[in-house]
């Protein structure tokens, strides 16, 4: 087969494949037509464990996060611990407290 009818034949293919995932699309098949609900902006206050510093540290957490979260207080092994804020979601926001001081926030879902 010639170069030529290669590179005719692969666009024909190109060009299907395409024109059936746009119709796809058309057909509402898309997975994004109903974006999620945008984050809320929550400001957890902590306190340092060794200065007893307060910091209000201001995060975003998804729109599902409803209520009040439970929070405890972890020793760690290094460092001067973590506090753990946790929706009933499973969403949680861990706070730790660095050796050299200050502080860092770790989001995830569990």
């Amino acid at each position: 087969m010639s170069t030529s009818l290669k590179l005719l034949t692969s666009a024909v293919v190109l060009g299907a494949c395409l024109a059936v995932a746009s119709s796809d699309v058309q057909a509402g098949h898309c997975r994004s037509c109903c974006p999620p609900p945008p984050p809320q902006k929550v400001v957890l206050v902590v306190s340092h464990p060794c200065t007893c510093c307060k910091y209000e540290i201001p995060v975003c957490i998804p729109a599902c996060c409803q209520g009040a979260p439970a929070v405890c207080f972890q020793d760690t092994c290094i460092g001067h611990g973590k506090n753990v804020f946790e929706w009933s979601n499973g969403y949680r926001v861990v706070v730790r407290f660095p050796p050299g001081g200050g502080y860092r926030v770790i989001q995830r879902r569990v």
